[in-house]
């Protein structure tokens, strides 16, 4: 029997093609520096909030994986949406153009997708070496006391 199951292969496999198409494929990335470093921006935040929300509540707190992906999820999504209003209110683009002209007009579906797919990217390397890597130094650990 293989180290992964096909159940988590298929699922790392899902969540690689996720991180492609959400970061890459669909806000179109790397058509030039800008749009580069923009996507950069994005999926490394997103990527570094899951990844410390994960460690916090899964290995510090001891939630559930349920609970901590729900959480993790939704904080990384909320703080990205936060992030990008204060950052269309700081411009003074709502009162410019309105709130539906100001979010078409500043790509806010382009970070989100950006934001997606870091935060994929994190669950990907969670759910392939921190769970399985935590789960087997648990298991071969033999002083419970420390």
């Amino acid at each position: 029997m293989s180290a992964f199951p096909l159940r988590n292969r298929l699922t790392l496999l899902l969540l690689a093609a996720g991180v492609c198409c959400f970061g890459l494929i669909f806000p179109d990335s790397f058509s030039d520096h800008d749009k580069l470093v923009h996507f950069s921006a994005h999926f490394g935040m997103s990527f570094l909030l899951a990844l410390c929300a994960y460690m916090f509540c899964a290995v510090q707190l001891r939630v559930s994986k349920t609970l901590t992906y729900a959480l993790l999820i939704s904080n990384t999504l909320l703080i990205g949406v936060m992030y990008k209003l204060w950052e269309i209110a700081a411009e003074g683009m709502f009162s410019r153009l309105g709130f539906s002209a100001a979010i078409k007009y500043t790509g806010v579906l382009t970070s989100m997708s950006q934001n997606l797919s870091g935060l994929l990217a994190a669950i990907l390397f969670i759910e392939g070496l921190v769970v399985r890597n935590l789960s087997l130094s648990v298991t071969r650990s033999t002083d419970y006391s420390s």
